[in-house]
């Protein structure tokens, strides 16, 4: 995890870079460089959380709200698989809930923030390209917003992040010489460790690599694993289906369900996918004008988060057993320390 957010501009463009580049320049040692990329990616879920309450609070909730909140799809992700927590989206997820918490009260320095964090998001890994869809979603129906300058922030990043992987592409001969390039850097730092596998396996990879290493994983290598992720994502989205009055959104949630199609080809960590697309429904829901009312049939989902794992790649795990709604329940209390070690 920590590799990821070292890659970074210092040799040439890369697709996942700019977080990086800002961070691995200002310090000259590891143990502060380690400590300062701890306490900014605790304070970053502090953020995420702060305005995500303040989005739970602008709107009428009921136990649907406070269920997919801690759905092992979306904010338990993080704890039931640690190995998944602390990447690149949370930056596009703390964009996407600032802007989400200014439905009901616009602060426009809030919509600027968020545009900026967005920008530094799709710079730092092209992943958080697939909140675009959901911000759209909210500039346009949820806010009606008028205002040129707010698109303009979103999609001028997102057209400028997509014209420059065009325009600075890379061989993969290319990607390894600076791939080769950094580590020696990380070296430097006595964080060699760092490379050789997880993100600096898959930068040396081009979209074309990318699409056929992944396509031939999930049908030839995985595909049982595939399926069952697919059956994971449906266990997901069921508690949206309890709440008829989230029907009239349906469109919504094809849209922005559809528009992650290119990710599940281009990669294969289908978890971390489904987390990110179920954080995208959590706010449309959460943002909803029309919930229906908490029923003595929708309290049976208090029993939701310990009934499933989503893990983030590659293999995700299924416990049947008798015991394994207490097992579930002793694994949430035991990684979640582990996270902050």
């Amino acid at each position: 995890m920590t590799a990821d957010w070292l890659i970074n501009y210092n040799y040439g463009f890369l697709n996942r870079g700019m977080f990086g580049t800002l961070f691995i320049n200002i310090f000259d040692n590891q143990e502060s460089m380690l400590d300062s990329l701890s306490f900014i990616l605790i304070a970053v879920y502090i953020f995420i959380f702060y305005f995500l309450s303040k989005i739970f609070n602008s709107f009428n909730q009921n136990i649907i709200s406070v269920v997919l909140i801690f759905s092992p799809a979306t904010f338990l992700f993080n704890i039931y698989d640690s190995q998944g927590s602390f990447r690149k989206e949370i930056i596009g997820i703390l964009a996407l809930v600032i802007l989400a918490s200014n439905i009901s009260s616009i602060k426009e320095y809030q919509i600027y923030l968020s545009g900026l964090i967005y920008t530094i998001a799709i710079l730092s890994h092209s992943v958080n390209l697939f909140f675009f869809t959901t911000i759209i979603y909210i500039l346009f129906i949820k806010m009606k917003s008028v205002n040129y300058r707010y698109y303009f922030l979103f999609i001028g990043s997102t057209f400028a992040n997509l014209l420059s992987n065009v325009l600075f592409s890379n061989s993969e001969d290319e990607l390894k010489i600076k791939r080769d390039l950094i580590c020696e850097d990380l070296d430097k730092l006595e964080l060699s460790n760092l490379c050789g596998y997880g993100s600096f396996e898959f930068l040396t990879w081009d979209l074309n690599a990318t699409f056929l290493i992944t396509q031939n994983y999930i049908i030839n290598e995985n595909r049982e694993s595939s399926y069952l992720y697919i059956l994971l994502f449906c266990i997901s989205i069921l508690p949206l289906l309890f709440d008829k009055n989230n029907y009239k959104q349906i469109k919504y949630y094809l849209l922005v369900g559809i528009s992650f199609t290119p990710l599940f080809l281009l990669a294969y960590d289908w978890g971390r996918w489904i987390y990110i697309v179920s954080i995208c429904f959590l706010i449309i829901y959460l943002s909803s004008d029309s919930k229906e009312k908490n029923n003595k049939y929708l309290y049976a989902f208090i029993f939701y988060p310990f009934i499933f794992r989503v893990e983030h790649c590659c293999n995700p795990l299924t416990n049947f057993e008798g015991n394994f709604f207490i097992k579930n329940i002793e694994y949430i209390f035991a990684n979640f320390f582990n996270i902050f070690r």
